[in-house]
């Protein structure tokens, strides 16, 4: 639960007021220190957080300001609203980023965050992706994606093609008919020891190393996706089904 609201972007002592007064109802900012064993000066600051957060309201009765958390599931209906703004926000950032489309560049990622982030792009681009490496040595940092990247990817109705190891041709996950019905797959031994796969999306290249300390890049230039694609073909001439 604590977790749950700190991604909400609570902080632990504003957490930790909110739920005293859940748990206390009406209450004033005095008892409501005493409950949580923070200063009185610290709890009006955190209250008053709260308040602008839309997690607590507050009423004055006879000159005494009285607070209340609001219903617990009143948090999902704020949550819809600032993802609606969210969505709104970036709407304009992508017009921005739309006017500068051509433009090259290079993005690093390291770690979980990374590998959400280059899979999440690649299926965000809807289109057919090119594939080559170990897809042994890729599952190990696919294992950092919440969900299962192959089937999304399948359910999605995106084509793969791909140059695997020959070491990938044993794996049963390739008798899988509703994700590899959208796959063109080849073998080449050359690859069995690669311990960085790369992906071709778009006008972009990944590359993705494997292992626990996962780093990622992600390039957006012409002539370096071009050369990709180009090393693609090659592999792809020489694989064998």
């Amino acid at each position: 639960m604590y977790e749950g609201l700190k991604e909400f972007g609570l902080s632990e002592n504003e957490i930790n007021t909110y739920v005293e007064l859940l748990k206390a109802g009406v209450s004033t900012a005095n008892r409501v220190a005493k409950l949580t064993g923070i200063k009185r000066s610290t709890t009006y600051d955190n209250l008053n957080l709260l308040i602008n957060k839309g997690l607590v309201s507050s009423i004055i009765r006879e000159k005494v300001t009285y607070y209340e958390s609001i219903d617990p599931k009143k948090i999902v209906r704020l949550m819809d609203e600032k993802k609606d703004k969210l969505i709104k926000i970036v709407t304009e950032l992508s017009a921005l980023k739309e006017s500068n489309k051509e433009q090259s560049g290079v993005s690093f990622f390291e770690g979980k965050r990374g590998v959400i982030t280059i899979l999440n792009d690649i299926l965000d681009e809807k289109k057919e992706f090119w594939f080559y490496g170990s897809r042994k040595q890729a599952m190990i940092a696919l294992q950092a994606y919440p969900d299962n990247f192959v089937l999304k990817r399948a359910e999605a109705g995106l084509n793969l093609k791909a140059v695997m190891s020959e070491d990938d041709r044993g794996d049963p996950a390739m008798n899988d008919k509703k994700v590899y019905a959208l796959s063109k797959i080849k073998f080449l031994k050359d690859l069995n020891q690669v311990s960085t796969n790369v992906f071709l999306y778009g006008d972009k290249v990944a590359f993705m190393t494997s292992g626990e300390n996962v780093v990622g890049i992600i390039i957006k230039n012409k002539e370096i996706v071009e050369q990709q694609r180009t090393i693609f073909g090659l592999l792809w001439k020489v694989a064998k089904k």
